[in-house]
């Protein structure tokens, strides 16, 4: 055999020989599992960092109800730290509503004491329940289902959770200190004011640290997974 051949021989066994302990030492395709895989753990850790944190900050606050109104493509900063991994924005407005049912009678703070109510969109993967409209849905869309709320069906909808629980602080995202507290938009205060009146909008106030915690609130688990992601790069 020719020499260049038996050199070009060589190299090929050489490379057939080695790709398998190459292929050994390449991380795996899918270190963290697939994304249904990875959806799945985190609405897992949504449902149990508002079980576990959200109480404790409400009350470290001073706040018992929480208003978060926002629109679709101009959500909130605490979005993210609200709904499910499926879900890319707010459904044309979407009003969060957290209400501390135990803070009047000065109870230990608990996840059973907060109700977690959604003027708009979904449950978010059952961490919310989600109100609808009282009228049907119009045309063919199912078995008689409810339409969903929509525009100032909305603020009406806000004023009688309000009323209904009648709550002495209304805690609403707005700081001139923390860019991550400041996700009201002046429309959104603007329609909300209009809707609630006087009564109630003398009762607002500024979030400030309550949302800046709660984003920035993490899990054991959540921080691990975020030390063997670091660890990959």
């Amino acid at each position: 055999m020719h020499p260049r051949h038996a050199a070009s021989v060589l190299a090929l066994l050489g490379c057939i020989l080695l790709t398998p302990a190459v292929a050994a030492a390449q991380p795996a395709a899918r270190p963290f599992g697939t994304l249904r895989e990875q959806a799945a753990m985190q609405q897992e850790w949504l449902k149990k960092r508002l079980d576990t944190f959200l109480a404790p900050l409400m009350r470290k606050h001073g706040i018992d109800m929480w208003v978060i109104p926002m629109r679709e493509y101009a959500e909130d900063p605490t979005f993210k730290a609200l709904t499910a991994p499926e879900t890319f924005a707010a459904r044309r407005r979407t009003i969060y509503v957290f209400f501390d049912k135990c803070a009047a009678a000065g109870t230990a703070p608990a996840t059973t004491c907060i109700e977690r109510i959604a003027l708009g969109g979904t449950s978010q993967g059952g961490v919310f329940q989600a109100r609808r409209s009282t009228a049907k849905a119009a045309g063919d869309v199912g078995q008689g289902q409810q339409a969903e709320l929509w525009g100032d069906e909305q603020w009406q909808a806000l004023k009688a959770v309000i009323e209904e629980r009648k709550p002495k602080v209304l805690g609403i995202n707005r700081s001139t200190v923390f860019a991550f507290s400041d996700g009201l938009s002046s429309g959104e205060l603007q329609g909300m004011s209009a809707a609630l009146g006087d009564t109630w909008t003398s009762k607002f106030r500024d979030a400030e640290g309550l949302p800046l915690e709660l984003i920035a609130a993490r899990l054991p688990e959540e921080e691990a997974f975020f030390e063997k992601m670091t660890a990959l790069v």
